[in-house]
């Protein structure tokens, strides 16, 4: 079997010598790292904003992010002190269900799939092996966290 390195964009193990990864079609060159992901954190708690601050907040800090090589962004929206879901979470979900920020965002997973036993979590992990590294116990089932997949070239 020949050499293999992981792509840096899919995190994907790609042939050293292929010119293209066969996952995710990407033509840059192969790192000869473990392929871990940056992966940047986004409080939206913080603060204790209003809905629309929170969300003015996210959009802000999802420009500044633009071509410093994050591929994954973990967000903190909570999950409301009633225990049946924050406006912040309420409104962040929407958003990412109304295709918001379509233009960076390529994937998004809810805390509470990402538990090792259920499909999406499966799938993620599948799409993107690497990204395993950095979903900490904290965000396994959690609700008050969702985690973004951006697109590859953002």
């Amino acid at each position: 079997m020949p050499s293999q390195k992981i792509c840096r964009m899919c995190g994907n193990p790609r042939p050293v010598l292929s010119d293209e990864c066969p996952f995710c079609n990407d033509t840059s060159p192969v790192t000869t790292d473990t392929g871990g992901w940056s992966v940047f954190t986004i409080n939206l708690e913080n603060k204790l904003p209003t809905v629309e601050m929170a969300l003015e907040r996210f959009h802000n800090l999802l420009e500044k992010l633009q071509g410093k090589g994050f591929r994954a962004v973990k967000v903190i929206h909570g999950h409301g002190s009633s225990g049946t879901g924050g406006k912040i979470r309420q409104a962040f979900r929407q958003a990412m269900d109304d295709g918001l920020w379509g233009e960076a965002i390529r994937e998004v997973y809810y805390g509470e799939a990402l538990k090792p036993h259920l499909f999406e979590y499966k799938k993620l992990i599948e799409r993107f092996p690497s990204i395993k590294l950095n979903i900490s116990r904290d965000m396994q089932g959690n609700p008050g966290i969702t985690l973004l997949i951006l697109e590859k070239n953002y």
